[in-house]
């Protein structure tokens, strides 16, 4: 437990909790979702990767699951999880829930990520 007058003292980043995003994933129906759909569960590890040649979003973050692309971070939340990862921080992704829709796998995929 970290007392308050040892907090001066400690780095930010150990001071605070790891930083915990929920979010979705945009743009399912233009990649890879439709081939794997089925092989994606709740608490399945994703792939975070940073691309900065995005042509529209300087701040886009890509999602991968076993190296298929889904999409990429929801625009609400991916400047704040591209800052961490172009500052080295350690990122951890994982699924929190996929919600068909009469068997329609590309409806909704709400991703949770961990900044470490």
């Amino acid at each position: 437990m970290i007392q308050i007058n040892n907090i001066s003292s400690l780095k930010v980043a150990e001071a605070l909790p790891n930083l915990g995003l929920l979010t979705n994933v945009a743009e399912l129906s233009y990649y890879d979702m439709i081939y794997i759909y089925h092989r994606i569960k709740h608490n399945s590890r994703i792939e975070l990767r940073r691309e900065h040649s995005h042509i529209f979003d300087k701040n886009a973050v890509e999602v991968y699951f076993e190296g298929f692309k889904l999409g990429y971070i929801s625009l609400k939340v991916n400047s704040i999880v591209s800052k961490q990862m172009d500052r080295g921080n350690i990122i951890i992704a994982r699924v929190k829930s996929m919600k068909k829709y009469h068997n329609n796998p590309l409806r909704n995929l709400d991703i949770e990520v961990m900044v470490m």
